[in-house]
């Protein structure tokens, strides 16, 4: 009685054992080459730098006018004679004109200039898989070796 209880138990363990290792028949391979893939993009970052440019400016016009006329009435009263009057506004001009007398004129503005920037990120790894009928491509986050075995879910 005991050999036949034995013989039960060795049949079921071996069948068991049997059955568990015919499901990870069919559904192994071996890494045959690995490919880390990457992805390039282009970053275009922008900045902004505070300009200022200084003009010199020449704000005497309201001096030369002025000078202009009363060098003209006064060229006109001291001569009766055609003429003198705008040689009287030339040199009420001239002496109006002072070369000192300039401004400096300071315009500031913020001046946007871009900067690309390429920068490379890891995206997966390529992997190839031989198994027992065929070759199959797949796509990991996991770093394989080459001859890892890997086994597929059902």
């Amino acid at each position: 009685m005991l050999k036949i209880i034995f013989s039960i138990l060795y049949f079921l363990v071996a069948t068991s054992t049997i059955s568990y290792a015919s499901q990870f028949n069919n559904n192994w391979g071996v890494v045959i080459s690995i490919k880390p893939i990457t992805l390039t993009t282009n970053i275009t970052q922008p900045h902004t730098k505070h300009v200022c440019e200084n003009k010199r400016v020449n704000n005497n016009f309201a001096d030369i006018a002025v000078g202009g006329l009363i060098g003209s009435v006064i060229g006109n009263k001291l001569s009766d004679q055609h003429g003198a009057g705008a040689i009287g506004a030339l040199f009420g001009s001239l002496l109006a004109i002072d070369k000192h007398k300039t401004s400096q004129l300071q315009t500031c503005y913020d001046q946007t200039y871009y900067t690309n920037q390429k920068i490379t990120k890891f995206s997966h790894y390529r992997i190839k898989v031989r198994t027992e009928n065929r070759i199959i491509n797949l796509r990991s986050s996991v770093p394989y070796n080459i001859h890892d075995v890997i086994y597929f879910n059902n």
